[in-house]
């Protein structure tokens, strides 16, 4: 079972923050983890603005650090885990600042309640939430605001292509931690995996005698592949319990109509790219799903992922 043991969670007020708080504090507790309650202040708070022809703005940030820390440990304080707890306020932009920290404390697991509108209004996730799927090394759980009635479906999406041996690891890590979950959230777990059909139109451009049993049988044999490829990399899982999804289209818009249909609470997946500037992108499929789904998401990386942000950043 995937256990962490550092969790690290971004502070936000209201209803649905304290909703993220009360579960990240069970998960702690569930997985015997220490659990940090960060909160990024990005600028002199309204409140202060008043004070800044007589101290300086460093003093009125460290007065504001002190006085928001207090408020932190009052909002833990209603929990009985309190002294498991560490609450810390920093100053600076806020996705820069809490992957610092991650790197810093070697968290591995950051959890943040999403600030998107979701649904048909638009993206889930804001720009921080995005931010940190794009360049925070260790998973980040984004909670869909007011997600306290559990996960009662779960999905695990993988791509078990043995062409992308850079996904293999990866898919692991997705099982792992999906399958984790499942048990603790006493959650379906959904594995979906996608296949496009093969392009055949050269075919039947140079071959005008194939017909359309030939194209079909073509297209099983395409299909039944990909099934005997998420069969192997399922060997290792046959303990646990799933249901099992082999969906034909784009991976992009077919795991977000899946998760919309199935009505997901959760996805588990890979934020993996293929690009020359390390950390910077995920990749084109996990950021066109990511667009389009209106449910919680826990992302994963490579274990090889490194982050753009470096502890000496300002």
């Amino acid at each position: 079972m995937k256990r962490f043991k550092k969790i690290l969670l971004v502070h936000d007020s209201g209803e649905s923050g304290q909703s993220t708080l009360s579960r990240a504090i069970d998960l702690a507790r569930r997985n015997q983890a220490s659990l940090t309650v960060i909160q990024v202040i990005g600028q002199i708070p309204r409140d202060y603005r008043m004070l800044v022809t007589s101290v300086t703005s460093e003093e009125i940030m460290k007065l504001a650090s002190k006085e928001h820390t207090l408020l932190l440990e009052k909002e833990v304080a209603h929990f009985p885990e309190t002294s498991r707890i560490m609450c810390k306020v920093v100053v600076g932009r806020e996705f820069i600042e809490i992957v610092k920290e991650v790197l810093r404390n070697k968290h591995d697991l950051v959890i943040k309640t999403a600030r998107g509108m979701g649904g048909t209004l638009g993206m889930l996730f804001g720009s921080t939430a995005m931010h940190l799927l794009r360049k925070c090394p260790c998973p980040v759980w984004l909670i869909k605001p007011y997600q306290d009635q559990g996960f009662h479906r779960i999905m695990a999406a993988v791509d078990v292509e043995p062409t992308r041996a850079e996904t293999r690891e990866l898919n692991h890590e997705i099982l792992e931690l999906a399958t984790s979950l499942a048990k603790m959230e006493h959650s379906d777990l959904h594995i979906v995996h996608t296949w496009k059909k093969p392009d055949l139109g050269y075919l039947t451009a140079e071959l005008d005698y194939i017909d359309h049993d030939d194209i079909s049988i073509l297209y099983n044999e395409a299909k039944n592949l990909h099934i005997k490829w998420l069969n192997e990399f399922l060997e290792r899982y046959n303990d646990q319990q799933y249901q099992v999804h082999i969906e034909e289209g784009s991976a992009g818009s077919t795991i977000s109509e899946f998760a919309k249909q199935q009505q997901v609470d959760l996805i588990v997946m890979g934020t993996i790219c293929r690009t020359g500037i390390p950390g910077f992108f995920i990749g084109n499929t996990a950021e066109k799903i990511l667009n389009r789904i209106d449910c919680s998401v826990l992302a994963v990386k490579p274990e090889n992922f490194i982050s753009p942000v470096k502890l000496n950043e300002k």
